[in-house]
């Protein structure tokens, strides 16, 4: 799988550097997958940092943070945590093993979460148990693999992210040695999602790498149910750009408690945010005088708005993302060379 996806990297990437940040991103993604199949415990699990500083694979937002814990169907498991105060959290369960393609099958969003004190308890399971000790009970299914976490940072100077923690019900079944069945089901998970998430631009809207500078809004199903939440909404984009331009855009920030635009590279890894303003959240930027909010991506700043750089890349992604369904925001989008708008 590795070396077909070398291969695919190597038609796609149009030049020297793409083709150089591709591979690194099959060997982050690799390494991020290793996590999720060959590492993970389903009988005593964990929740880990799916990002890390320089890992940021997979169309993530790089104001946020996302958690992830492997589980089984079989087994009921009880997360506790407190709630913080960022933007946002939403729980998933995803469904789905081998090759079969992953699917949501449950969610839970902070509005829905019943707080004692800031703090929570839920538990997962097949059945409802007899005793739940407060906690709120969320129904998986068999073939349940995964809780996904997701919390947006507004404000990260402010804002407290949320704890969490899970441990099984009862007790674990002791360690063992894995089977071959096991072991290739683990290998045959690793290497469907390397594919998966190192070719997403190749599955979620495709079409937009043949016309640049535009956005289009998506519903949280069109980018794929096990991708986002149902009360995330995004507007997605390529840019294509000379050294000299600018894809600037102007819009009236949605009524909501947050949104985020952020810029990609081809392969849906985040632009160096260590290194370079290559995002903003609601918090970051204030609007003009006229209620309305100017961002221009490019690499270089030409003073035609909040500036999003590209670091000189010629092409990438736009990512617009908002919570809580408001109707989108009316987006214009124009490429600007040095002063002069086309």
């Amino acid at each position: 799988m590795i070396g077909d996806i070398t291969n695919i990297i190597s038609a796609d990437a149009e030049n020297e550097r793409e083709l150089l940040e591709g591979l690194g991103v099959l060997s982050r993604v690799t390494a991020l997958c290793s996590e999720l199949t060959v590492e993970a415990d389903p009988d005593l699990p964990w929740f880990f940092d799916m990002c890390s500083p320089t890992r940021l694979v997979g169309g993530p937002n790089p104001d946020g943070r996302y958690l992830l814990a492997m589980i089984r169907g079989d087994r009921g498991y009880r997360v506790t945590g407190t709630r913080g105060t960022t933007a946002y959290l939403g729980l998933q369960v995803l469904a789905g093993t081998g090759m079969t393609p992953r699917r949501m099958a449950a969610y839970v969003s902070d509005t829905d979460l019943k707080l004692d004190g800031g703090e929570f308890a839920l538990v997962f399971s097949a059945t409802e148990p007899t005793d739940l000790d407060g906690a709120q009970w969320i129904q998986i299914p068999d073939d349940a693999t995964s809780i996904v976490v997701r919390e947006y940072i507004a404000d990260a100077h402010t804002e407290q992210s949320a704890t969490l923690h899970i441990e099984p019900l009862g007790t674990p079944a002791p360690a063992r040695a894995l089977s071959d069945d096991e072991a290739a089901e683990q290998f045959t998970a690793m290497a469907w999602t390397i594919m998966k998430l190192t070719t997403l631009y190749r599955t979620i809207k495709p079409e937009l790498l043949d016309q640049p500078n535009t956005l289009v809004t998506s519903q949280a199903a069109d980018l794929g149910a096990a991708d986002t939440t149902p009360d995330n909404l995004y507007m997605l984009g390529t840019f294509r750009l000379a050294p000299d331009e600018s894809l600037c855009l102007e819009f009236e920030p949605p009524d909501t408690r947050y949104w985020n635009i952020t810029l990609e590279n081809i392969w849906h890894e985040c632009l160096e945010p260590r290194r370079r303003h290559s995002s903003v959240t609601n918090k970051g930027v204030t609007p003009d005088a006229d209620g309305h909010v100017r961002i221009a991506i490019g690499g270089n700043d030409f003073g035609h708005g909040h500036w999003l750089d590209t670091g000189g890349r010629h092409r990438g992604f736009v990512v617009f993302r908002w919570l809580d369904n408001p109707d989108p925001p009316k987006v214009s989008v124009e490429v600007r060379s040095g002063e002069a708008a086309r």
